[in-house]
């Protein structure tokens, strides 16, 4: 049986390739449509018996049983910052990760956001199973979020969008609801909060570059933590006069669970050092069987799915050549395998999308 839907894959992507030709386009067009729900129904077949060839665990735990925890001074500065600076704001961007658009958020910050007109964006949706859209936006307004805007900054139209949608969405909001700073009617103080590394600096760069001839004031990094202090204020638009306040990403002072305290290391908002990457790879490959997403196998040229990160993690080194030299007791030179290096390299692959959208909260909607 699953030899003969991997013959029938095959014969899909055989035709694949002959469709993208000019001119067979156009003689297989009306046939489009069923094919694509033919080899859509066949890969859900395939899933379905590889999932069957192994046991996926029932949940993951950590080993040792250690918590997940990073809440460093900074943050703690920056709550107290922002309470005391609120009656100067205007209007609030939450900015959050569309791969989590549950986990994370703050719960200090609530109050703050639903004090003043707000939107919430969750970035990278470009990496995002957008399936359960709906539903996300529904939870979202039940929590008191009405205005969500699902976004991309390393997107080519993202200034076009943050002229025609996301500022005029904001401007929207602050013209609806009474002004609190009375005395200064055409200046505007916009505060940009969120967890770390989920693009807020970036979002600042953009509003720069959509508005001035600034292309940068603000560092974006790659790691946790870049912003560290509170009332960066910067101008960003003349008519009306708009400040944006850039904030440093404040997780809550307390992960509430093992679950959400992974999905925030696998998106990049807690120091992988914290955790450690092979416990961070192992969580991914525990999600991708739980989900039966077997794209992982492909990707790394695996012959079966597993559940053995430290398999996972000799396959992926061997292929890539990640070996590091060392000596044995008779001072030959040998190499072991990198499994930091292959690591890195797996949550990287996931970082950039290599497995495929993902939504790591679905359990959340349930």
């Amino acid at each position: 049986m699953e030899t003969r839907i991997l013959v029938m894959l095959d014969i899909c992507y055989t035709f694949i390739g002959f469709v993208h030709r000019p001119f067979a386009l156009r003689s297989c067009f009306p046939y489009l449509h069923l094919f694509k729900y033919f080899f859509h129904e066949l890969i859900i077949m395939k899933n379905r018996l590889l999932s069957t060839s192994f046991k996926v665990r029932d949940k993951f735990v950590i080993p040792n049983s250690s918590t997940i925890q990073w809440y460093p001074g900074h943050m703690k500065r920056g709550v107290d910052k922002i309470q005391s600076s609120l009656h100067q704001i205007d209007a609030v961007i939450e900015v959050h990760d569309a791969r989590i658009p549950f986990s994370g958020r703050n719960s200090q910050l609530k109050d703050v956001i639903h004090i003043r007109p707000h939107i919430l964006l969750l970035n990278k949706c470009d990496m995002t199973d957008m399936s359960r859209k709906d539903e996300i936006v529904k939870k979202l307004k039940d929590e008191g979020f009405s205005n969500v805007y699902f976004s991309n900054f390393t997107s080519k139209h993202i200034l076009k969008k943050v002229r025609n949608d996301i500022i005029p969405m904001l401007m929207k909001e602050i013209e609806n609801r009474p002004r609190f700073r009375t005395d200064v009617m055409n200046r505007y103080n916009i505060m940009v909060l969120g967890i770390p590394n989920v693009g807020k600096s970036t979002l600042l760069n953009k509003l720069l570059e959509a508005y001035t001839t600034k292309r940068s004031v603000a560092t974006v990094g790659a790691l946790p933590g870049v912003t560290r202090s509170v009332m960066n204020k910067v101008k960003v638009n003349f008519d009306p006069e708009t400040y944006v306040v850039d904030t440093p990403g404040i997780l809550n002072p307390k992960i509430t669970n093992v679950d959400v305290g992974m999905r925030l290391a696998l998106c990049d908002c807690i120091p992988n050092h914290l955790i450690g990457k092979d416990v961070i790879v192992d969580y991914l490959l525990y999600w991708l069987n739980k989900h039966e997403m077997f794209s992982y196998v492909k990707h790394y040229s695996l012959s079966e799915p597993t559940d053995n990160v430290n398999k996972l993690l000799s396959e992926v080194a061997l292929r890539n050549k990640f070996v590091v030299p060392v000596k044995d007791k008779s001072l030959e030179q040998k190499y072991r395998l990198n499994f930091e290096k292959a690591c890195s390299h797996v949550i990287k692959d996931f970082q950039h999308g290599k497995f495929g959208k993902i939504m790591l909260d679905d359990d959340l909607l349930d």
